[in-house]
């Protein structure tokens, strides 16, 4: 009886239109490139997810109901779900983790992601699951493709392309696949490209990339019951511009390789084998004037997973294991010589066991518990090694500066788990508690970037490999009434957390120390279906973080942000209206100010009104437009990046008033 109380069936409008799901606070997006056929037996909405193309699974993420990001440029937008952001979720693109190879975060893993590319996109807001990997207490993120659906003419083929007026932008995309259930071979292409973008005022955003990636995966049944499956994916980023990194990205380019094998029991307890074998080696440069660095960062990991059902209860319980190694070095233009090392030989360890088991302890109560175990051994192997002008800038006697410590090698123990206890309260109403702990451990940038000076000039950025590890308590209440045409759920959560890593600005150097923190927030989505084609949806998002030590606010934190949609839907078209007012966000911690944080300004309120409409064609051609920023209006995302103009810091803005187009078909 898993994920019975809380379940919900939504469709959302993404790129190419998506089919969600929202259980027990996990929403599902499957990505279906064709209209959705709407059922009246399930929960629609097409609140908070844009129907406009994105670049990357970034800029869709963000328009999720509690989610936002953080923009440096054209593309790469960093998710932050629930004030938490990087390292504090778990992102694993189709079964595995990639770990960017830029230590100022020009490459997230979302930017490996072609949206179409992938057949389901899960978002677990939260710690609600022990089951893929430590920490992840701001939520995780899973980008999957399943075994591809072939009909009886034994192929299949999904083809897309876009077009957006403000930056010039275009993409195209093939997906197609050959086979049955015996097996397959799928072959997936994606290529976009850029220029730059005029914000509301008409002022020319940095903002041009080009894209390109290319994948071939391959699927054989080896019996009844044991499948085999195996992909080999290649992305590239070329000339990439981040305004907000004050340095662009010549080039960027992946390789990742997966093995799954799957198996299915026929006896016993244990009912199911999952096993991901994966590797990503990710190369990374970006330069300046002055400066270039090259970096680097192979990620290998293993997962065994196993379901049974024993006692009465669902059971799933295995081990994960993930390797990620790191270098990144600055050199000078002018002679090529190495200046400091922002990754200096970073290797970083992790094992886990995790059991987790669902019971269903009468018809209107479930209970979920999870217990998770992870070792994590870290270590700087060149943290001795010599940088810039005499050797000035070695990376241990930046952390003795700092930190009054040289010791670069570091071992953990973490222990997390959740207990969840969902109740049906009658027909229409559920309500679900859960309480969790999740440990989440330093990254190679908080732990051992060594960025010193150059000849007395500029700030450091110097890590601490003495931090301990994040500890997160979370309580979190869900009450949800599901009736045939009015659907709603309210959330409420608070997280208590044990030294928080605070990234702080010092004496002009960023720094990274422990102190205890909180955030807290409320959510609220409601779907109204007036009749057979009318539906009007909200969502409601409010989040509050503070830095228990000083009094003082964590830096990033989203402003209060409503959203409300109208949809009218007929048989082949599909048209709407998204209306999206954000709150000033005047609770900051200013880089400029003496609590030194990571928030640019003040950020001030905005409007928004989005249109967009399709047509499904015969031939299962589909052809979407619409309106981005209808009115022009002037706005910036409250965690994005700056850069300096005339010496005062200003944050990247958004894209103006932006008409695009979409074209999708499947034969």
């Amino acid at each position: 009886m898993k994920k019975q109380a809380l379940t919900a069936a939504i469709t959302l409008a993404v790129s190419a239109m998506a089919q969600a799901t929202e259980s027990d606070g996990n929403l599902t997006i499957e990505i279906n490139r064709g209209l959705p056929q709407l059922e009246t037996t399930v929960r629609e909405s097409t609140t908070g997810v844009q129907a406009s193309p994105v670049s990357d699974g970034g800029e869709l993420l963000k328009s999720l109901t509690g989610v936002s990001g953080i923009r440096m440029g054209g593309r790469a937008i960093d998710p932050v779900i629930r004030g938490q952001k990087e390292t504090q979720l778990n992102i694993l693109l189709d079964g595995g983790y990639i770990h960017g190879g830029c230590p100022n975060r020009m490459d997230p893993p979302t930017a490996y992601t072609s949206v179409d590319s992938y057949d389901r996109v899960t978002v677990i807001k939260g710690n609600r699951t022990v089951v893929y990997g430590g920490g992840g207490s701001g939520g995780t993120v899973l980008f999957e493709r399943d075994w591809p659906m072939i009909d009886d003419k034994g192929y299949s083929v999904d083809l897309s392309g876009s077009y957006e007026g403000n930056g010039d932008k275009w993409e195209m995309g093939a997906d197609a696949a050959v086979g049955g259930d015996d097996g397959y071979v799928r072959f997936i292409a994606h290529k976009s490209q850029a220029e730059d973008y005029d914000d509301g005022r008409g002022n020319s955003v940095d903002a041009e990339y080009e894209s390109e990636s290319n994948a071939i995966l391959a699927g054989i049944r080896l019996g009844d019951y044991t499948t085999l499956q195996a992909s080999f994916e290649k992305s590239a980023e070329e000339d990439v511009e981040f305004p907000g990194a004050l340095m662009n990205s010549p080039f960027a380019d992946s390789e990742s390789t997966r093995l799954k094998l799957e198996h299915q029991f026929q006896s016993g307890a244990v009912q199911q084998m999952k096993i991901d074998l994966y590797q990503s080696d990710v190369i990374h440069l970006m330069e300046n004037a002055m400066m270039t660095s090259p970096s680097s960062s192979d990620t290998e990991g293993l997962r065994v997973v196993f379901d049974a059902d024993a006692a009465d209860i669902d059971w799933t319980f295995g081990v994960d294991m993930q390797n990620n190694d790191r270098n990144a070095q600055a050199n000078m233009v002018s002679n090529g010589s190495a200046v400091f090392s922002q990754w200096p030989g970073v290797s970083i360890d992790q094992t886990g066991l995790f059991v987790e088991g669902e019971k269903a302890l009468s018809e209107d109560d479930v209970l979920k518990a999870g217990l998770r175990y992870d070792r994590v051994e870290a270590s700087a192997s060149r943290a001795n090694e010599a940088f810039g002008m005499m050797g000035v800038n070695r990376p241990t006697n930046l952390y003795n500066a700092k930190y009054g410590s040289t010791d670069t090698d570091s071992t953990e123990d973490n222990i997390g788990g959740l207990i969840s206890w969902t109740h049906r309260i009658d027909q229409q109403y559920s309500i679900e508690t859960t309480l969790s702990r999740s440990v989440r451990t330093a990254d190679a940038t908080e732990r051992y970037i060594a960025k010193a000076n150059m000849m007395g000039m500029g700030s450091k950025w110097v890590g601490n490999p003495q931090l301990d590890p994040e500890k997160h308590h979370q309580i979190e209440v869900a009450l949800a009434s599901d009736m045939d045409d009015l659907n709603w759920m309210l959330t409420g959560w608070y997280n208590q957390v044990d030294d928080y890593i605070l990234r702080q600005r010092v004496g002009g150097d960023d720094i990274y120390r422990n102190i205890d923190a909180e955030l807290y927030g409320v959510e609220f989505e409601v779907r109204y279906r007036v009749n057979s084609n009318l539906i009007l949806g909200s969502s409601l998002a409010w989040l509050q973080g503070n830095n228990e030590d000083d009094g003082t606010d964590l830096s990033r934190i989203s402003p209060l942000e409503l959203t409300n949609t109208l949809d009218y839907v007929q048989e082949n078209w599909k048209a709407g209206v998204e209306w999206k007012l954000v709150d000033a966000q005047n609770d900051v911690c200013l880089s400029s100010s003496s609590c030194g944080g990571q928030d640019v300004r003040q950020t001030p309120g905005y409007g928004l009104i989005n249109l967009h409409g399709e047509y499904s064609l015969p031939m299962g051609m589909t052809v979407a437009m619409g309106v981005d920023n209808l009115f022009d209006k002037f706005y910036t995302l409250h965690e994005s990046r700056d850069y300096l103009l005339d010496t005062d810091p200003v944050q990247v803005a958004e894209p103006g008033r932006n008409v695009w187009m979409r074209i999708s078909g499947s034969f």
